[in-house]
């Protein structure tokens, strides 16, 4: 553009607006007509105009205190629509009533809320379309007054001005890999599809914003926008993420030309969150035009997904199904236990399979839709009752998408309460400590084995595997170990397609290259027991982790723990597959208090779920007594019953590049013969077989290559 179209337009903008502000007409004018359309912004500036210049219309007002509750101004929302209460005593006006209840329960001031509201009762007719959503709130506000404060949660705070818009941020999902980055979508100026009315078409007067996808990273400085996901996956149309698949490379989304009425896609991401060109619809019985909406995807078996379908409960409720080979299950309906005649919706399910949390409004509620909890009994085989969060969590207005972090320590959600910076806002909640649920790995999620399934779906079988505590290598084998070495063996015989874990902890009393070797010793024992009960050879792993992961912390404020070395002093055996098994397994470890637990245990766990990397650094048939081996952390050994071999490995990682960079340091420190081996859940992997995964880990070709 020249320099003079620039002045020409400055003029033109200018002069308009200095027009319209000496023409207050006008400036009502086009007020209220976004008013009408919903243009909330553009409606409150016209009329601020207007009524600085003719003060004291309480039509006017009315609408002004109207607009800036939807803009989330509650304080100033208030102060509008009570002088317009209190200057016309004898008003029948449902609207100014119904939005000074609204305003008055979004500020938490729940006593004048329920007499505002009822004053609406009072005023509008019998037929009105809101009265049975007002008496309600009226319910819902005694159930704010009785909310008590979630002692779990230490800070719940907005995302920021940086990420944040006056516009509807929504829908945040943490990346599965990036512990700094989460996605959402967002409808706000810019977005690729304009300004779209409900037809479709662009319309910049009744329109509205359809929403795209973008990203934000937690930098040191705060929150910040990365940008939209691009043209590729942002379109005219509505894009919403929707979850990725276990590993993180698959992004699942939603579009549509309404928020209601569309199709999932299933996009495949490369490294750095990068995106191919093509985006395959994504088959499953989820379907938006069956009234399904606002699907969770849970270990890529488990589709939890909200929907009108007949045979809920009323409302939205929730449904499940669950993929079984190529096919997916018909979907089943969550129960009453869960449903209610309101609306149940955006469900998200814990790591564990069985905590599951979701928004609703029902009468429970504190005002709008709220955050609910509920965990599956698997004795019972029923949900629990459904727990309301409480504050700070949930708020008076509606609270939605929550999503707890990968690893338990805060959760992710939207939320329109008062004082945010638009419409909805993207909110973040510190746990106190990380949730528990997120530890635990379930690989199904444990309602969808219940025992109603019809089907050839496999029941889970819950077993408990008691942990063998030791103080020397004559104990290993003690009178109570034994009769554990029998049930574990017995189970073993039972699931021919998997292997038997033994996994060998030490206390940190000795050298490390003592520790480990007398470790695998230990673990040949019980590898010697197993082989004699029946178990074959091949089917048994042992290793020994060392003094790396301890339950129970060795030092407590600078003095010595004298009872940490019994409790890590522990034999761990569990049953392991490449495959899912029908098995539920918990190890029974001894009570620990949080003062002196270690989180040895959840972090070995995490570490060696699914695909992982180790490097082995030597493979001898005696013990290794080269003393570089100590400088590098995660250090094991592992062998099989009656090889003779010990295989010794270092670190612990879930992409091959990092695994490459170890290998590199230990054949630069004389271990020449050191390679990478890939593991999944805890079996060593050959080449030949991490072929046929490559599609399920994409990281294994690397692996494959090298």
């Amino acid at each position: 553009m020249s320099s003079a179209a620039r002045i020409l337009l400055l003029f033109f903008t200018f002069f308009s607006a200095s027009a319209l502000a000496q023409n207050p007409t006008e400036a009502r004018r086009i007020g209220e007509r976004a008013f009408a359309n919903g243009r909330w912004a553009e409606a409150e500036a016209r009329l601020a105009e207007y009524q600085k210049a003719k003060p004291g219309d309480l039509e006017v007002l009315s609408k002004l205190g109207i607009a800036l509750f939807q803009l989330r101004r509650g304080e100033e929302a208030r102060r509008y629509l009570e002088y317009v209460a209190a200057k016309d005593p004898g008003r029948k006006d449902p609207d100014l009533f119904y939005y000074l209840g609204r305003v008055r329960h979004g500020l938490g001031d729940w006593e004048k809320a329920i007499t505002a509201y009822k004053q609406f009762l009072r005023v509008s007719g019998g037929r009105h379309s809101l009265r049975a959503h007002v008496t309600d709130n009226i319910k819902r506000c005694v159930t704010g007054m009785q909310a008590g404060a979630n002692p779990q949660i230490a800070l719940v705070e907005n995302l920021g001005d940086r990420v944040n818009t006056p516009g509807d941020e929504f829908a945040p999902i943490p990346s599965v890999n990036h512990a700094d980055r989460i996605y959402f979508a967002a409808a706000r100026q810019g977005s690729s599809g304009g300004e779209r009315n409900d037809d479709g078409f662009v319309d910049e007067q009744r329109g509205h914003w359809c929403s795209d996808m973008y990203a934000a990273k937690l930098l040191n400085s705060g929150w910040e926008m990365q940008g939209s996901l691009g043209g590729l996956l942002n379109t005219s149309r509505y894009e919403v993420p929707l979850g990725f698949n276990a590993g993180g490379q698959i992004l699942y989304f939603f579009r549509g030309y309404t928020l209601y009425s569309g199709e999932i896609f299933a996009d495949t991401a490369a490294r750095k969150d990068e995106y191919s060109l093509q985006s395959p619809a994504y088959q499953s019985p989820v379907k938006a035009e069956a009234g399904d909406c606002n699907p969770l995807f849970f270990n890529d078996h488990t589709i939890i997904f909200a929907s009108r379908r007949p045979g809920g409960q009323g409302g939205l409720d929730l449904w499940w199904t669950m993929r079984t080979d190529s096919t997916w299950s018909e979907p089943q309906n969550l129960g009453p236990e869960l449903n209610s005649a309101y609306d149940e919706d955006m469900p998200f399910l814990s790591k564990d399979g069985a905590t599951l949390y979701f928004s609703s409004n029902r009468l429970e509620s504190m005002g709008g839709m709220d955050v609910f909890r509920s965990v599956f009994d698997v004795k019972k085989r029923i949900w629990t009752a459904p727990q309301n969060m409480g504050t700070p969590v949930n708020s008076p207005d509606d609270d939605v998408y929550f999503r707890l972090a990968n690893d338990g320590h805060a959760a992710y959600f939207a939320s329109d309460r008062m004082g945010g910076y638009g419409q909805r806002d993207l909110y973040i909640a510190y746990y106190q400590e990380n949730q528990p649920e997120q530890l635990a790995l379930a690989q199904v999620a444990v309602f969808s084995q219940s025992e109603s399934t019809a089907g050839d779906l496999q029941e889970i079988r819950e077993v408990n595997i008691p942990v063998l505590m030791y103080s020397s290598d004559k104990d290993v084998l003690s009178a109570d170990n034994m009769k554990v070495v029998e049930q574990v063996a017995a189970l073993t015989r039972n699931y021919p397609q998997a292997s038997l874990l033994v996994t060998v902890h030490t206390d940190a009393g000795a050298q490390p290259k003592f520790d480990l070797y007398n470790g695998i010793k230990r673990a040949e024992i019980i590898g010697k027991a197993m082989t004699d009960r029946g178990i074959p050879a091949n089917r048994v792993l042992l290793r020994c982790m060392g003094a790396g992961y301890p339950v129970a912390r060795e030092v407590i404020d600078a003095q010595p723990n004298p009872a940490a070395a019994g409790l890590n002093r522990r034999i761990e055996m569990s049953l392991v597959s490449m495959e899912n098994l029908p098995l539920r397994q918990t190890l029974e470890r001894p009570v620990i208090s949080e003062f002196m637990a270690a989180p040895g245990a959840q972090r070995i766990e995490e570490q060696t779920t699914g695909l992982s990397y180790r490097v082995e650094a030597a493979v001898t048939r005696q013990i290794l007594t080269n003393d570089i081996i100590s400088m590098f952390g995660d250090l094991a050994i592992e062998t099989q019953p009656g090889t003779g071999s010990y295989r010794y490995t270092a670190g612990v990682f879930k992409q091959f590049n990092e695994a490459a960079l170890l290998r590199k340091d230990l054949v630069n420190q004389g271990f020449t013969e050191a390679k990478i081996i890939a593991y999944i859940n805890g079996i060593r992997l050959q080449k030949a077989e991490a072929v046929a995964l490559l599609k399920k880990y994409p990281d294994l070709a690397g692996y494959i290559r090298g």
